[in-house]
């Protein structure tokens, strides 16, 4: 007489069981934010990057003052001239340069960004003291330096409600170098996000 073995190994009830716990984890796990949308964010925050850096180096190599002027409502910046020599008021053509611009003037749309998903946005501007205080400009000086003694915070945001994130570029107001932060569901604080800007 044979004895009576013990089946080993799973029934395919249990690897069933198993398999729905793991992809209920798995849904738990991941992160809610639409696919794509901190890509974009990281895509777009270099851009903005490069092109104040451009605006900077401009300042520096013509030891004169460039401004970038920001307009939320329509979701774009322009960079300008804004020194006492007039000779420099037509701008080089970029190569960071995205739609058409004036001579003297490079505007740049967010909205005309590549994108597959939502757009990215300007969601605030702000120099920082001991609060901080929105804006709508930001000006290098011949040295690199900004013409304010605060550094200045930019906010990008992607996607919408609940699924909405941002990240932010902080230029140092000593050296006018930009500093990219990481994506966050953290926006602008309470007092920049809806304020309207001024200086």
């Amino acid at each position: 007489m044979t004895p009576c073995r013990q089946p080993t190994g799973f029934t395919l009830v249990e690897l069933l069981i198993v398999l729905a716990v793991m992809g209920i984890l798995v849904g738990l796990a991941m992160p809610s934010s639409e696919p794509g949308l901190i890509d974009q964010l990281r895509a777009a925050a270099p851009i903005v990057a490069a092109d104040l850096a451009y605006g900077r180096s401009l300042a520096v190599g013509n030891n004169s003052n460039y401004r970038f002027s920001f307009d939320l409502n329509n979701n774009r910046y322009t960079l300008e001239h804004s020194g006492s020599n007039t000779a420099l008021n037509p701008l080089p053509k970029s190569p960071y340069q995205i739609g058409a611009s004036l001579a003297t003037q490079h505007v740049v749309d967010l909205d005309d960004l590549p994108r597959m998903g939502s757009a990215v946005r300007l969601a605030a501007v702000a120099k920082y003291a001991a609060s901080y205080q929105s804006v709508t400009t930001v000006e290098f000086g011949s040295l690199g330096q900004t013409t304010r003694s605060e550094p200045t915070t930019i906010w990008l945001s992607a996607g919408a409600a609940n699924n909405r994130r941002y990240i932010a570029l902080t230029i140092d107001a000593v050296t006018g170098l930009v500093e990219i932060g990481t994506c966050t569901t953290v926006g602008p604080p309470p007092e920049v996000a809806t304020a309207t800007a001024s200086n």
